[in-house]
């Protein structure tokens, strides 16, 4: 007989997928974040994975994320419209993302953390042309559209990774890819100024998503395929193996972590084509093992990654990632941004 404590793993469906954004640039490394009673996403855009990037952001139209400030649908198409008396056909193309920095550095990704009046960026810096991490600066802005200048935080070398808030206090994992390479858990309650908590690991682990369970146990998924777990005061950590998610993102869907993140397509095969997949898991809380579910949509099967999951209720997420054709050193691609909606529906 089933233990009447144990919950079946839920089925996850997709109950919509869209390409938000095109343009035929590479657009990647995404942050989501509903703030305002608008959806945001922010990205990387270049020619290519490897070549110098700015960060750029679309945003919803409502609190519906359907619509964006990229649509053709926009005002100015419509006013075009009315203007010419008949339909216009084909329709223009829509506003371009709005640009939110772009310096003689190399903006790699930038992270999003929102309060209930300010939205704050971090902007992991690399030298132009390198792997080189100069650091992570933040930005911020109080109405959507106009940003602070940037100024660093914590310390030079570090790359934050997906910030998250939990009782009044904002969380991120740092990681350093010089000296004695670790990931440490950082705590703040401004988003500028940040300490360390604890170290969570040594060794050549970066690129770690965090994710609150409602008893405050933390989970921390590195991308070497490693999750960790702590408890309050968060300073005592375990760990276990598990799959290996390229750009990894997590989040609480109910009582369901999901988890999402790049795999290959031979470990986790579908009847997509090529050799690359944004995979999502479910991640058990008290094994911490993974059971996978499905893996999303993808033109090429390249260059995909750096999802970012963000819960609307108990049943249903949002997930975007970026889909892009192969990766080639130096060579011009493009990347393109997907959203879709997941419904989760209990297991029998």
């Amino acid at each position: 007989m089933r233990n009447p404590e144990s919950r079946p793993d839920p089925q996850v469906l997709l109950e919509k997928v869209d390409k938000i954004y095109s343009d035929g640039k590479w657009n990647g490394r995404l942050g989501m974040v509903l703030w305002k009673g608008r959806f945001y996403i922010f990205f990387r855009s270049a020619v290519a994975h490897d070549q110098d990037g700015a960060i750029r952001m679309i945003r919803s139209t409502s609190n519906i994320p359907r619509h964006w400030s990229t649509s053709p649908y926009s005002p100015e198409n419509y006013q075009a419209t009315i203007k010419a008396g008949r339909p216009v056909d084909p329709i223009g193309p829509g506003p371009e993302a709005s640009l939110v920095i772009d310096s003689p550095a190399d903006e790699s990704e930038m992270h999003v953390l929102g309060t209930p009046e300010r939205l704050f960026g971090y902007v992991v810096l690399l030298v132009a042309g390198s792997d080189e991490v100069i650091g992570t600066q933040v930005i911020h802005t109080d109405n959507g559209t106009d940003w602070s200048k940037p100024r660093q935080v914590y310390e030079p070398g570090w790359s934050f990774w997906k910030p998250r808030s939990y009782k009044d206090t904002h969380f991120v994992v740092a990681d350093v890819m010089t000296g004695t390479r670790r990931i440490e858990l950082l705590s703040s309650t401004d988003g500028v100024a940040w300490k360390k908590v604890s170290t969570i690991a040594e060794g050549p682990f970066t690129e770690t998503d965090l994710v609150f369970l409602k008893d405050g146990t933390l989970l921390a998924v590195a991308r070497q395929g490693r999750v960790f777990r702590s408890k309050p005061p968060y300073t005592e950590w375990t760990s276990r193996r598990c799959p290996t998610l390229d750009g990894p993102a997590v989040a609480l869907v109910g009582d369901t972590v999901l988890a999402s993140g790049r795999v290959a397509a031979g470990n986790f095969p579908d009847a997509q084509q090529g050799e690359r997949r944004n995979g999502l898991f479910s991640i058990d809380p008290k094994t911490l093992k993974f059971q996978w579910k499905m893996n999303m949509v993808t033109q090429w099967g390249g260059d995909v990654s750096y999802p970012h999951i963000l819960s609307l209720d108990r049943h249903r997420a949002l997930i975007a990632w970026y889909d892009g054709q192969r990766y080639q050193k130096g060579v011009p691609k493009q990347a393109d941004i997907f959203l879709a909606i997941l419904r989760l529906v209990p297991g029998m």
